[in-house]
Protein backbone atom coordinates (compact mmCIF):
# COMPACT_ATOMS: atom_id res chain seq x y z
CA UNK A 1 0.00 0.00 0.00
CA UNK A 2 2.59 2.55 1.14
CA UNK A 3 4.84 1.56 -1.77
CA UNK A 4 1.35 2.32 -4.38
CA UNK A 5 1.13 5.83 -2.79
CA UNK A 6 4.56 6.36 -2.61
CA UNK A 7 4.20 5.50 -6.83
CA UNK A 8 1.27 7.98 -7.07
CA UNK A 9 3.03 10.95 -5.43
CA UNK A 10 5.63 10.45 -7.83
CA UNK A 11 3.68 10.42 -10.64
CA UNK A 12 1.68 13.84 -9.68
CA UNK A 13 5.05 15.18 -8.82
CA UNK A 14 6.10 14.12 -12.59
CA UNK A 15 3.38 15.68 -14.18
CA UNK A 16 3.30 18.92 -12.21
CA UNK A 17 6.95 19.13 -12.92
CA UNK A 18 5.89 18.53 -16.23
CA UNK A 19 3.37 21.06 -16.34
CA UNK A 20 6.47 23.59 -14.75
CA UNK A 21 8.72 23.16 -17.86
CA UNK A 22 5.65 23.24 -20.32
CA UNK A 23 4.77 26.49 -19.08
CA UNK A 24 8.33 28.08 -18.74
CA UNK A 25 9.31 26.68 -22.22
CA UNK A 26 6.39 28.16 -23.69
CA UNK A 27 7.24 31.68 -22.16
CA UNK A 28 10.65 31.00 -23.54
CA UNK A 29 9.33 30.12 -26.99
CA UNK A 30 6.99 33.55 -26.76
CA UNK A 31 10.32 35.50 -25.80
CA UNK A 32 12.13 33.93 -29.09
CA UNK A 33 9.28 34.63 -31.42
CA UNK A 34 9.34 38.38 -30.39
CA UNK A 35 13.04 38.38 -30.47
CA UNK A 36 12.87 36.83 -34.07
CA UNK A 37 10.59 39.98 -35.04
CA UNK A 38 13.44 42.16 -34.20
CA UNK A 39 15.77 40.82 -36.50
CA UNK A 40 16.50 42.16 -39.31
CA UNK A 41 15.54 39.76 -41.56
CA UNK A 42 12.96 38.31 -40.11
CA UNK A 43 11.23 42.24 -40.11
CA UNK A 44 12.18 42.55 -43.96
CA UNK A 45 10.32 39.48 -44.85
CA UNK A 46 13.63 36.90 -44.74
CA UNK A 47 14.28 33.41 -42.97
CA UNK A 48 16.51 34.53 -40.07
CA UNK A 49 19.90 32.42 -40.48
CA UNK A 50 19.51 28.92 -38.25
CA UNK A 51 22.16 29.05 -36.63
CA UNK A 52 21.39 32.56 -35.33
CA UNK A 53 17.98 31.09 -34.17
CA UNK A 54 19.92 28.75 -32.32
CA UNK A 55 22.35 31.06 -30.65
CA UNK A 56 19.08 33.33 -29.74
CA UNK A 57 17.36 30.44 -28.17
CA UNK A 58 20.53 30.12 -26.27
CA UNK A 59 20.59 33.44 -24.82
CA UNK A 60 16.37 33.36 -24.29
CA UNK A 61 16.99 29.92 -21.76
CA UNK A 62 20.40 32.29 -20.15
CA UNK A 63 18.33 34.98 -19.90
CA UNK A 64 14.71 34.66 -19.34
CA UNK A 65 14.41 34.45 -15.95
CA UNK A 66 16.58 37.34 -15.53
CA UNK A 67 14.48 39.77 -17.75
CA UNK A 68 11.37 38.83 -16.22
CA UNK A 69 13.26 39.83 -12.71
CA UNK A 70 14.58 43.07 -14.19
CA UNK A 71 10.92 44.10 -15.52
CA UNK A 72 9.01 43.58 -12.22
CA UNK A 73 11.95 45.43 -10.41
CA UNK A 74 11.52 48.38 -12.64
CA UNK A 75 8.16 47.84 -12.13
CA UNK A 76 8.89 48.51 -8.34
CA UNK A 77 11.10 51.04 -8.89
CA UNK A 78 8.58 53.28 -10.76
CA UNK A 79 6.23 52.91 -7.79
CA UNK A 80 9.26 53.88 -5.52
CA UNK A 81 9.74 57.05 -8.02
CA UNK A 82 5.83 57.94 -7.33
CA UNK A 83 5.88 57.76 -3.94
CA UNK A 84 8.73 59.99 -3.09
CA UNK A 85 7.09 62.22 -5.81
CA UNK A 86 3.77 62.56 -3.80
CA UNK A 87 5.94 62.75 -0.09
CA UNK A 88 7.90 66.03 -1.88
CA UNK A 89 4.46 67.62 -3.58
CA UNK A 90 3.03 67.29 0.41
CA UNK A 91 6.07 68.75 2.03
CA UNK A 92 5.93 71.77 -0.90
CA UNK A 93 9.09 70.54 -2.14
CA UNK A 94 7.98 70.70 -5.52
CA UNK A 95 11.43 71.02 -7.64
CA UNK A 96 12.36 67.20 -6.20
CA UNK A 97 8.80 65.78 -6.50
CA UNK A 98 8.49 67.33 -10.59
CA UNK A 99 12.20 65.39 -10.93
CA UNK A 100 10.73 62.05 -9.85
CA UNK A 101 7.52 62.39 -11.48
CA UNK A 102 9.51 62.83 -14.54
CA UNK A 103 11.29 59.44 -13.64
CA UNK A 104 8.28 57.99 -12.90
CA UNK A 105 6.66 58.94 -16.52
CA UNK A 106 9.81 56.87 -18.07
CA UNK A 107 8.61 53.99 -16.80
CA UNK A 108 5.27 54.54 -16.66
CA UNK A 109 4.66 57.01 -19.90
CA UNK A 110 0.86 56.61 -20.50
CA UNK A 111 -0.34 56.98 -16.15
CA UNK A 112 -2.24 60.15 -16.72
CA UNK A 113 -2.56 60.77 -12.71
CA UNK A 114 1.63 61.06 -12.75
CA UNK A 115 0.72 63.04 -15.64
CA UNK A 116 -1.28 65.33 -13.55
CA UNK A 117 1.02 65.78 -10.50
CA UNK A 118 3.69 66.01 -13.17
CA UNK A 119 1.86 69.41 -14.36
CA UNK A 120 1.00 70.56 -10.70
CA UNK A 121 4.53 70.48 -9.49
CA UNK A 122 5.82 72.53 -12.59
CA UNK A 123 3.01 74.95 -12.53
CA UNK A 124 4.37 75.27 -8.69
CA UNK A 125 7.84 76.00 -9.48
CA UNK A 126 7.02 78.59 -12.24
CA UNK A 127 5.67 80.62 -9.79
CA UNK A 128 8.79 80.97 -7.95
CA UNK A 129 10.52 82.36 -11.47
CA UNK A 130 11.93 85.68 -11.52
CA UNK A 131 12.17 85.62 -15.24
CA UNK A 132 9.18 85.82 -17.18
CA UNK A 133 10.25 83.58 -19.80
CA UNK A 134 11.57 81.08 -17.58
CA UNK A 135 8.20 81.19 -16.01
CA UNK A 136 6.35 81.01 -19.22
CA UNK A 137 8.46 78.21 -20.47
CA UNK A 138 7.00 76.13 -17.57
CA UNK A 139 3.60 76.95 -17.28
CA UNK A 140 3.68 75.33 -21.30
CA UNK A 141 5.07 72.46 -19.82
CA UNK A 142 2.48 72.12 -17.08
CA UNK A 143 0.14 72.58 -19.49
CA UNK A 144 1.84 69.76 -21.62
CA UNK A 145 1.31 67.32 -18.80
CA UNK A 146 -2.15 68.23 -17.86
CA UNK A 147 -3.38 68.13 -21.52
CA UNK A 148 -1.55 64.68 -21.95
CA UNK A 149 -3.76 63.61 -19.10
CA UNK A 150 -6.64 64.38 -20.54
CA UNK A 151 -5.76 62.47 -24.06
CA UNK A 152 -5.19 59.65 -22.03
CA UNK A 153 -8.35 59.85 -19.89
CA UNK A 154 -10.53 62.32 -21.30
CA UNK A 155 -12.44 62.67 -18.21
CA UNK A 156 -10.14 63.38 -15.99
CA UNK A 157 -11.70 66.27 -13.98
CA UNK A 158 -8.54 67.33 -12.01
CA UNK A 159 -6.87 67.44 -14.78
CA UNK A 160 -9.18 69.26 -16.91
CA UNK A 161 -9.76 71.64 -14.05
CA UNK A 162 -6.15 72.54 -14.17
CA UNK A 163 -5.52 73.10 -17.31
CA UNK A 164 -8.65 75.79 -17.12
CA UNK A 165 -7.22 77.24 -14.75
CA UNK A 166 -3.75 77.33 -16.04
CA UNK A 167 -5.28 78.74 -19.23
CA UNK A 168 -7.10 81.40 -18.01
CA UNK A 169 -4.85 82.85 -15.29
CA UNK A 170 -1.36 82.07 -15.84
CA UNK A 171 -1.38 81.64 -19.82
CA UNK A 172 -3.62 84.44 -20.41
CA UNK A 173 -5.82 82.12 -23.08
CA UNK A 174 -8.97 81.98 -21.47
CA UNK A 175 -10.81 81.13 -24.86
CA UNK A 176 -8.52 77.86 -25.08
CA UNK A 177 -9.56 77.06 -21.82
CA UNK A 178 -13.26 76.95 -22.88
CA UNK A 179 -13.49 73.40 -24.14
CA UNK A 180 -11.36 72.25 -21.22
CA UNK A 181 -13.77 73.71 -18.80
CA UNK A 182 -16.93 72.59 -20.46
CA UNK A 183 -15.46 68.95 -20.65
CA UNK A 184 -14.86 69.16 -16.84
CA UNK A 185 -18.91 70.56 -16.09
CA UNK A 186 -20.13 67.33 -18.51
CA UNK A 187 -17.96 64.92 -16.08
CA UNK A 188 -19.30 67.33 -12.76
CA UNK A 189 -22.17 69.46 -13.75
CA UNK A 190 -22.75 71.59 -11.05
CA UNK A 191 -18.88 72.11 -9.39
CA UNK A 192 -18.82 75.56 -8.45
CA UNK A 193 -15.01 76.00 -8.83
CA UNK A 194 -15.68 75.41 -12.19
CA UNK A 195 -18.95 77.24 -13.06
CA UNK A 196 -16.79 80.39 -12.07
CA UNK A 197 -14.41 80.05 -14.50
CA UNK A 198 -17.19 79.82 -16.67
CA UNK A 199 -18.79 82.66 -15.74
CA UNK A 200 -15.14 84.31 -16.17
CA UNK A 201 -14.80 83.35 -20.21
CA UNK A 202 -18.72 84.15 -20.90
CA UNK A 203 -17.57 87.91 -19.44
CA UNK A 204 -14.34 88.07 -21.41
CA UNK A 205 -16.56 87.16 -24.57
CA UNK A 206 -19.03 89.63 -23.25
CA UNK A 207 -22.10 86.91 -23.00
CA UNK A 208 -22.84 88.74 -19.62
CA UNK A 209 -26.23 87.44 -19.35
CA UNK A 210 -25.10 84.09 -19.44
CA UNK A 211 -22.58 84.52 -16.91
CA UNK A 212 -25.43 86.42 -14.41
CA UNK A 213 -26.99 83.18 -15.32
CA UNK A 214 -23.91 80.79 -13.95
CA UNK A 215 -23.82 83.14 -10.34
CA UNK A 216 -27.36 82.58 -9.96
CA UNK A 217 -26.85 79.04 -10.29
CA UNK A 218 -24.18 79.08 -7.91
CA UNK A 219 -26.24 80.87 -5.50
CA UNK A 220 -29.15 78.55 -5.83
CA UNK A 221 -27.29 75.59 -5.62
CA UNK A 222 -24.24 76.09 -3.35
CA UNK A 223 -24.20 74.81 0.13
CA UNK A 224 -21.11 76.70 0.15
CA UNK A 225 -21.96 80.26 1.77
CA UNK A 226 -18.28 81.76 0.55
CA UNK A 227 -18.81 80.59 -2.88
CA UNK A 228 -22.72 81.81 -2.99
CA UNK A 229 -21.57 85.20 -1.26
CA UNK A 230 -18.69 85.56 -3.97
CA UNK A 231 -21.06 84.62 -7.09
CA UNK A 232 -23.35 87.53 -5.50
CA UNK A 233 -20.28 89.91 -5.62
CA UNK A 234 -19.45 88.55 -9.23
CA UNK A 235 -23.67 89.52 -10.44
CA UNK A 236 -24.02 92.57 -8.70
CA UNK A 237 -20.72 93.95 -10.12
CA UNK A 238 -22.05 92.42 -13.74
CA UNK A 239 -25.95 94.07 -13.46
CA UNK A 240 -24.40 97.36 -11.95
CA UNK A 241 -21.91 97.81 -14.63
CA UNK A 242 -18.73 96.68 -13.58
CA UNK A 243 -16.53 93.81 -12.68
CA UNK A 244 -13.52 93.60 -11.56
CA UNK A 245 -12.96 89.84 -10.16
Amino acid sequence: MMKRNLISIFVILTILTGLLLSSCSQQQKRILDRLLKTETAEYEGETVDKRRVEELEEHVKSYSDEVERLVRDTGKLGVYYKMLALEYMDREMFGEAYAYFLKSLEIYPNNHIVHYYTGLSRAQLAGAQGAIDERLLMLEEAAYHHRRAVDLKSDYFDALYALSVLYIFELEKPLTAEQYVLRALEKKPGDERTLFLLARIRIIQGRFEEAVELYDNIIAGSENEEFRSRARTNRDQLLGGGYNE
